[in-house]
């Protein structure tokens, strides 16, 4: 009965991102083409092209959690504080569908995606037409993060680059200190916990856990940065102060309870 229920939840999990892919792949070149033939201001039809977005992954999230890929999937926290405000969204990174579960629920974010998915062949049209921002564009990065939060956009950021296997310490790249440092918007932490872990990195995607996992996503307080980081008058050093006090936060609170 045990080993049905794991081949049952394998399929599940096939059959969300077979889901995923295709429906990424109709909205970017059929559904969006389509809309844009209705709506000639930009800002307003990328806004409606993240609606269809997120609509979308609302419903692949909710077939995750039908199939038992997950059992159960949540957002917590104060959304409505991060609704369509300048501020800059950091999490950890362990699992798939991260971004998705974090991005169904904050209304028109922006992004920095990897360059692979910026080109994926059947998402990757839908990241391009909603405005994400590649992290090689040529075009400044922190010029574009300024650009995104004039707009209200809130901008979400995984600073590790990549997803941590479970148990390895908290390594963050500098990319999103330095966003935060440059443009001095908001920085509000969202801690990511999967259990039992899934989809994690070095594993293929049909090894499932042996129950139906629980991914929480809790969204915490505007985070209060020390004195020492915010006086540091050189810009470089303040960075990397700053990356670090990610660092520790991000494991203090991740830490198992002893």
């Amino acid at each position: 009965m045990k080993r049905l229920s794991r081949f049952g939840r394998t399929l599940g999990v096939g059959l969300s991102f077979a889901y995923f892919s295709l429906w990424g792949l109709t909205l970017g070149i059929l559904v969006f083409p389509w809309l844009s033939l209705f709506r000639k201001n930009k800002r307003r039809r990328r806004e409606r092209f993240m609606r269809h977005m997120q609509w979308s992954w609302r419903v692949f999230l909710r077939f995750m959690m039908r199939v038992r890929a997950f059992h159960r999937i949540t957002v917590e926290g104060d959304l409505d504080a991060v609704q369509s405000q300048p501020c800059l969204l950091i999490a950890n990174h362990i699992t798939l569908v991260d971004i998705v579960a974090l991005g169904a629920y904050v209304e028109n974010f922006n992004c920095i995606v990897k360059e692979s998915a910026w080109r994926h062949p059947f998402y990757g049209s839908v990241l391009r037409h909603c405005e994400f921002i590649p992290n090689t564009t040529s075009v400044s990065l922190i010029e574009q993060c300024t650009e995104s939060f004039a707009e209200s956009r809130p901008l979400v950021i995984f600073p590790s680059g990549t997803r941590t296997p479970p148990g390895a310490p908290i390594r963050f790249q500098r990319g999103a200190a330095q966003v935060a440092v440059r443009t001095g918007v908001p920085i509000v932490p969202v801690l990511v916990t999967c259990d039992p872990p899934t989809l994690i990195k070095g594993e293929p995607w049909y090894r499932v856990p042996h129950r139906a996992p629980t991914l929480r996503l809790r969204v915490q307080p505007a985070m209060e940065i020390p004195a020492h980081i915010q006086e540091e008058p050189r810009i470089p050093v303040r960075v990397r102060l700053l990356n670090q006090h990610f660092e520790n936060y991000f494991a203090e609170k991740l830490a198992p309870p002893h």
